[in-house]
């Protein structure tokens, strides 16, 4: 630390030691205080750093630009040492290098854990994995005859939906899990009231039915009737289904 004293810097929270994209030639060890990186894609704060913590590795590489933004959010004392003097530092105290990679290691682990969850939480990804289920579904489920035509009216949007397998769930979309219902109400379920998996309806030995899927709440009705769980009602021309508030008819 004698050694290092004439290197240490203060800062105040707020401070923004350096941004992404700066020219940067100095490694820093935090002495005292909290600093954030953050990427400037919607300020995105990558990691929290304190005592003992490094950032600055871009400085190892030359002309390698900074590639976060760093700001202190704790008043600081950082030990900010150039590029020449932690090239020498380092070749007389290899111990202190060994310290130092791994405390890089941590760091970019973490940097990397947030970054895969971000994109794996984006439009895109949601999108390609709600189609994989999607798929699966289709490859899973049996399939009615073409020449049953059975619908779904749902009045809310007028949107009309055919029967096309012997098991169609009707609920709406888990954009955690990647879960898609048959029949995805998220968009006329502007409440937010349906289950994820909400309701049934079944195509066996010729008819229809309708039932409530464990775990759905709010209610699923028949022509005004309350459906208890998991139990089978024979759907008919012109029936009205309610779940929650939400009104679908059923034709034949």
């Amino acid at each position: 630390m004698d050694v290092l004293k004439k290197f240490i810097s203060k800062y105040k929270a707020g401070d923004i030691i350096y941004q992404k994209g700066d020219n940067q030639t100095d490694f820093f060890i935090i002495n005292k205080g909290k600093i954030q990186l953050k990427n400037d894609k919607n300020d995105q704060i990558l990691t929290t750093l304190g005592k003992g913590d490094f950032f600055g590795e871009e400085s190892l590489n030359n002309d390698q630009n900074a590639i976060y933004t760093v700001e202190v959010i704790e008043d600081a004392d950082m030990i900010k040492i150039p590029y020449v003097s932690l090239t020498e530092m380092l070749k007389q105290m290899p111990d202190i290098a060994l310290k130092i990679l791994k405390k890089l290691s941590e760091k970019h682990i973490k940097i990397q854990s947030i970054l895969m969850a971000q994109a794996a939480s984006s439009p895109a990804a949601k999108e390609k994995t709600a189609n994989k289920e999607v798929k699966k579904e289709d490859q899973t489920t049996e399939k009615i005859s073409p020449d049953i035509k059975a619908y779904l009216i749902i009045q809310r949007s007028n949107r009309i939906v055919q029967l096309t397998k012997t098991h169609t769930v009707l609920g709406r979309r888990d954009y955690t899990t990647g879960f898609v219902p048959d029949i995805d109400l998220t968009d006329e379920d502007e409440e937010k009231y349906i289950s994820r998996k909400h309701s049934q309806v079944m195509f066996k030995d010729g008819k229809f039915y309708l039932s409530e899927e464990p775990g759905a709440i709010n209610g699923t009705f028949l022509n005004g009737s309350k459906l208890q769980t998991g139990v089978k009602h024979e759907l008919h021309n012109e029936d009205e289904i309610t779940l929650c508030q939400l009104n679908v008819i059923f034709k034949v």
